[in-house]
């Protein structure tokens, strides 16, 4: 099924969702070591997005990923364990308008978005590796670039004009940018 991508204007609401989601993650990892970080676009001042909040969990030492799926799936989240082999090194949740607790191990379970939307998208990773680096070098950077900022939204804006088969195919038609900003991240560093 063919699915529209929305764009919208950045919602400075958006920081006080995440904080708000933030508060409870912590209150019922309480005693897990777990770093929050709120990530994405909907992290960037001034950047237009999907209003989906994204959230990067860092597991620290004495932690694994998958000690995080039982405490997630009690907090609402659903966990896409059918991404597993795609990243590896990461967990994917979702918390879901209408559905909760769910474990999708195959694609074909996967809800339709347009009567399941996200509201908010966690990825798990291990503190300090690659991809919890990726994601806030990304974040930090379009945060201090306006020039970068704003190029990433015409580019998604003018992505989110198509129809997409999935969500996956739209963030994969943006790797291209986020890559480019990759290498210029490491050429800085």
């Amino acid at each position: 099924m063919a699915e529209k991508i929305d764009i919208v204007p950045y919602d400075p609401a958006w920081a006080e969702a995440f904080e708000l989601e933030s508060r409870r993650l912590k209150a019922r990892l309480n005693g897990m070591n777990t770093r929050i970080e709120h990530i994405g676009s909907t992290a960037v001042e001034g950047l237009g997005a999907k209003p989906i909040i994204d959230i990067l969990a860092g597991i620290e030492e004495g932690e694994t990923l998958e000690s995080m799926v039982g405490p997630l799936l009690d907090c609402g989240y659903c966990y896409y364990s059918c991404y597993d082999k795609k990243i590896p090194g990461r967990l994917f949740f979702a918390r879901l308008e209408k559905q909760q607790r769910q474990v999708f191990e195959t694609l074909e379970q996967l809800p339709p978005l347009d009567q399941f939307p996200s509201t908010h998208h966690l990825h798990v990773v291990a503190y300090g590796s690659f991809h919890w680096k990726r994601h806030l070098a990304f974040r930090d950077y379009l945060r201090t670039h306006s020039m970068a900022r704003d190029a990433y939204h015409r580019m998604k804006v003018k992505l989110a004009k198509g129809t997409w088969e999935s969500g996956n195919d739209y963030a994969e038609a943006k790797t291209g940018f986020i890559r480019s900003i990759e290498r210029l991240i490491e050429l800085m560093g």
